[in-house]
């Protein structure tokens, strides 16, 4: 639909005329595109957009899948691109605009090394094998099913990872955000640095742990002797167990 607006008087009408002719605003685009890549660590850069990062994709390949809707639409707003081995996911509405929707799924080989960098973003990684680094801000970060080593660091968000058989996890937030792990084998190393809330879920088992920064475990005493180590930095308390 194309939509046309008359002049109007006042300041307020005007705003309301070219507010009014964003008709792009109402439209939706789902793209895919395959970028040929054959290294062993990737980098995604991404801005103002939701990120979903799975481990299925061919070798020598990253497939990205994007869905835009209102201004995001429009020409020049929303980019990708693969530059050496970073990955740039950028979307920027600028002016007048009624809604900027973008989500973007991106698929990479099974083992690749992961950087992700960004802000303004949720970002959601699932079933990643390779080491995992992310530093985000005015983000979110929720990983499912890690398997390597985890760097992770969010500024103005919660930061969550479920189901991890990692064995060396770093995990911070800053501003404002809890930081929850739930791990489905015993780590060897844990170090969590929470501007607001740090809960840690062990997996059931006879391993023992050396507990720094944690009065009060619910199940679990620290093992000074124990060559597996937690420790826990948390502005608004800690909350420490054994599964089961």
């Amino acid at each position: 639909m194309i939509r046309t607006c008359t002049a109007a008087a006042g300041a307020i009408a005007v705003l309301a005329c070219l507010t009014g002719c964003r008709a792009s605003d109402g439209a939706s685009n789902q793209e895919k595109r395959d970028f040929s890549f054959s290294g062993k660590a990737l980098t995604i850069d991404v801005h103002d957009t939701s990120l979903t990062v799975v481990s299925d994709s061919a070798a020598n390949t990253v497939h990205v899948e994007r869905s835009l809707g209102g201004a995001a639409t429009n020409d020049g707003n929303a980019t990708w691109s693969l530059e050496g081995s970073t990955l740039n996911l950028h979307v920027e509405c600028s002016g007048i605009v009624v809604s900027c929707d973008s989500e973007h799924t991106v698929r990479v080989p099974k083992g690749v090394a992961l950087t992700v960098t960004g802000s303004g973003t949720p970002v959601r990684l699932r079933g990643l094998g390779g080491d995992t680094t992310a530093t985000l801000k005015d983000s979110s970060l929720n990983v499912a099913d890690p398997a390597g080593r985890l760097r992770l660091r969010v500024s103005g968000g919660h930061l969550k990872v479920t189901g991890a058989t990692s064995s060396d996890v770093e995990a911070t937030t800053t501003g404002d955000g809890n930081v929850n792990l739930t791990f489905t084998a015993a780590p060897r190393r844990v170090e969590v640095h929470a501007s607001e809330v740090a809960t840690i879920v062990l997996p059931e088992g006879p391993e023992t742990y050396r507990l720094d920064g944690v009065r009060n475990a619910e199940n679990l005493s620290s093992d000074p002797a124990s060559d597996r180590s937690v420790v826990v930095r948390a502005a608004d308390g800690v909350n420490l167990r054994k599964a089961g």
